[in-house]
Parts: structure tokens; sequence; C-alpha cells
């Protein structure tokens, strides 16, 4: 372990244990707190805890990130229960991170017995399909559209409840325990970490977040007979509420994988019933965390599902939209907004030096046209069309160590990688070889090799089918899998 992950795993766990006495309903409300929520963004403290500045202050020395997982499994553990909940329904928790396609929505999941529930409420979802000129879905009803004559029959919609629909007052447990805190941040003036008035600011609204979805929870809980809930990551408050406090009552929680294992940073630590993921490299890794083999699923992710649907617009039409040169190859680089420009910029240069391209730069999360379409003639923008619709019409995908390589993979697209050092690595590309490397001008021309040496392009071939064998194996639609899943806990009462 890395200097950086010892230092921001201490402090981590001692964040759990110096703040463990905030209970609300005999929960330590602490571990409901998504610290690194608030410590990744600032990167004046990540870059004191890569300078050891914690080390000094610290009461627990982590040697393994294994001992986080272990904390909270023991946490999930003392307020697990051990009587299922049959008979109840599905639901499916979505926020901005879930990313099921909403025809697998409505064709999969049956409405009489599945339920959404969502952030916000009605009356703002009401404003948003105003500005989109559609109609509202009313909160607790059934919607039904009625299509037009001789086409068919009307499609039931899965019910869906609004979190900001439901009152609950719990204003002086709040202040109660609030006034706790502030006791226990008053012992710690000097402290790095616990000192800092936004950190203060950042707990104390934490605790009031955390206690108001507690409560609103457990209203739900009892309005509804709930089975078996599908979140989208575990480090949403909202999320690990509803799969503490939903296995306290027998409900059994499926936590779906939102992302690659890139970093550790993201996925640590597991508190769902089952992890659903993508493929044996995640079970690998969770395995080495300690996290048993049973409640790990390998059934890949949904929205993965659209590699396997044909094309929705012709190659003709789509060169024409972006403008592309119908006679040369052409690559989609993924960037981060201006995150590595000047990597990207080297890449470009030697491609260009060598062959012409089209190059398409697929921006996220901006979807304005990015820096580098500007620079170079023939680079250019996405045009807002989505990934699964650029795939079909590109020979070859250039990433960084992010999810969209992956997909791209999925749509038997040959990818390359452009790596870099981060904290908390896994290393989820290194089975690519020579496909990933860590310097831009490197891996252009890699890509030379590949499209002028057709021996290179059937050994690339063979990494990229050896790699998905181990990284995404099933080929097999995921939201099948996933309802052979609910079925299955559903059936046994997790």
């Amino acid at each position: 372990m890395d200097k950086f992950l010892k230092n921001y795993w201490s402090m981590y766990l001692d964040f759990l244990h110096d703040f463990e006495s905030l209970t609300y309903r005999k929960y330590e409300i602490v571990h409901f707190c998504h610290l690194p929520a608030y410590v990744l963004p600032k990167q004046h403290l990540m870059n004191d805890l890569q300078k050891g500045f914690y080390t000094p202050y610290a009461k627990h020395e982590v040697i393994s990130s294994k001992e986080i997982q272990d904390k909270f499994s023991a946490f999930i553990e003392k307020h697990k229960s051990n009587q299922p909940r049959p008979g109840g329904k599905i639901a499916i928790h979505v926020d901005k991170l879930l990313r099921f396609p909403n025809l697998n929505m409505q064709q999969k999941f049956s409405p009489a017995n599945t339920i959404i529930i969502t952030n916000g409420s009605v009356q703002n979802n009401y404003r948003r399909r105003v500005k989109k000129k559609n109609r509202v879905r009313p909160l607790n009803q059934t919607v039904v559209t009625t299509k037009q004559k001789n086409k068919p029959k009307q499609i039931q919609r899965i019910p869906l409840y609004y979190f900001g629909d439901m009152q609950v007052k719990v204003e002086e447990q709040i202040k109660q325990v609030q006034r706790h805190a502030r006791q226990l941040l008053a012992k710690y003036k000097d402290h790095p970490l616990y000192s800092r008035p936004s950190f203060q600011k950042w707990l104390l609204q934490n605790i009031s977040s955390v206690i108001t979805y507690m409560e609103k929870t457990e209203k739900w809980f009892k309005q509804i007979n709930i089975s078996c809930i599908i979140v989208s990551t575990t480090h949403s408050f909202i999320s690990r509420i509803l799969a503490v406090l939903g296995s306290s009552k027998g409900i059994t929680s499926i936590c779906m994988q939102h992302g690659i294992i890139s970093s550790e940073l993201g996925y640590i630590p597991k508190i769902a019933t089952v992890d659903a993921l993508y493929g044996q490299f995640e079970k690998d890794w969770y395995q080495k965390l300690g996290v048993e083999g049973n409640s790990l699923e390998i059934i890949g992710h949904p929205r993965f599902d659209q590699a396997y649907s044909p094309t929705r617009i012709n190659r003709t039409l789509f060169y024409q939209r972006l403008g592309l040169n119908k006679n040369q190859k052409t690559i989609m680089i993924a960037v981060r907004g201006n995150e590595d420009n000047t990597q990207w910029r080297k890449f470009i240069h030697t491609l260009n030096s060598k062959l012409s391209f089209n190059i398409i730069i697929k921006n996220y999360p901006n979807k304005q046209p990015h820096q580098l379409t500007k620079e170079f003639p023939n680079v250019f923008a996405s045009q807002g069309y989505g990934i699964y619709d650029i795939f079909p019409h590109v020979d070859t995908v250039i990433a960084y160590s992010s999810t969209v390589g992956l997909e791209a993979m999925l749509s038997n697209k040959m990818v390359f990688i452009l790596n870099k050092d981060f904290p908390g690595t896994t290393g989820y590309y290194q089975r690519l070889g020579e496909l990933m490397q860590y310097d831009p001008q490197q891996l252009a021309e890699k890509l030379i090799v590949y499209f002028t040496q057709p021996h290179f392009r059937q050994y690339a071939e063979k990494l990229r089918t050896q790699f998905l064998s181990y990284a995404y194996p099933n080929t097999q639609k995921s939201i099948v899998r996933l309802n052979l899943l609910i079925d299955q806990l559903v059936a046994k009462g997790g």
C-alpha cells in the first residue's frame, strides 16, 4: 500500500471511530456519511495526504484496504435481520448513476410488482417536463399511455415515487445529534481535518440529510411491502440507507456496478446484499478484501446491452453530419473535459505526422465541442451523438482509464488506452499489454502499427478477446441475468 492510500484509509478509519457515538435509531450514522465526497474534490487535502501531513495525528495505521471493508461489514452484520421479507415488490432507486435504458426498465420489469423511487418531487419533475413539453407522471399512480387507433394496446408504466414528497418531522432529533457532534468537534481544535470549518459544516449537513432520509425510508417501508432493492452505488448516502435499513427488515439489496473499478476509492466499501459485477476482475478484487464470493455475482450492466442492438443511423448520414472524410479511417477519442489536454495533443500530433485520420472527440461530461476540435482540422466534435451511435462508424477507440474502453470492446471495437497513475489505481487495463501506454507518442505509434501491419492487428484482436473473457465474460443480455438474480434472492429471502 502506497503512502497516499495508507494515509487516506487511516484517516477514514479514524473518522468512523471518532464519530461512532453519533447515533439515530440505534444506527451509527457516521457509516452513512460519505467522507470521500468531502476529501477527494479538495486537491490541497489530497496533497497533504500524499505528503504524510496526517500521519502524526492518526490513531489507526491501516496497512490494507481490507480493514475499511471489515469495519463496514461489521456495521452491516450488526443491523442485519435473518428474517426474509417475502411477497413484496422490487424497488429500483433511480439516480444519475443507475443508467438503466428506459426501454429495458419498462419491458423487463413488471409494473405489477415493481416500483421506482427517486429523488426530487412531483412538482420539480413537472417543471422539468413542462420545459420538454411532456406530461408529468402523477405520484403513486400507474400511468397508462394510450396508443392511436390500429396501434399496439395500452402500455402500463412502473409506478414512480419521490423522496421529496415524503414529509417527516425530525427537526428536534437532528438538533440533538448535531449538538453531540459539536461537542465532539470541540475536542479536536488542532486536528488537521476536524478543525476545518468546511468539514464541520459538511458533517452537520450530513447529519441532517442522513436522519431525514432514514426517517423517510422507514416511512416508505411501512407503506409498501418491499422484498428487494436495486441501487446504483453504495457511496451515495441514500443508497446506503436503503441497503442497510432494508437489510434490518429482511429486504435484500443489489448494488449495480456503475463503472469499471479503475480506482479503489470509488468502490470501497461493499454494502449491499449482492454486488452485481461486470466480470471476474471485480470478483477477484472484492474477494481480496475479504468479501464472500456468494455476495458477488457477475451479471454485467443493462446499459451495455446496447452494444448488441442494431445501429440507429447509417454511416453515410453519420459522416455527413459530422463532416468526416469518407475516404479516411476514423477513430474516436474519449476525453474527460480538459484533463490531460497536453497528452492528447501530443497523441494527435504524432498520429497526424504519419497517417491521415478522421478523429472524433467524445467529451465527458461537457457536451460542448472540445478545445482540441479547434486546433486540428481533422478533429471533429461528436455533435451530441452517444457512444453507442458512434461505435459502429469508427475503426478504433482511444480512451483514458474509463468505462468507455470496456464498452467499445463489447461493441467489437479495438481499444487503445492512454493510462496514467492516480490514487488507488487497480491496474484494470493492464491485461491489454501493449494496447495500454503511459506515453501518448508511444500510444500513437502502436495505433499506426495496428493500421499498417496485419500481424499486429491479429495480435491486438487476441488481446482484446482475452481481456473480455476476464473483464466481461458473459454475453447474455445483462437485464436477463439481473432478473434471474432478483428471482433467486427473493425466492431464498437473501
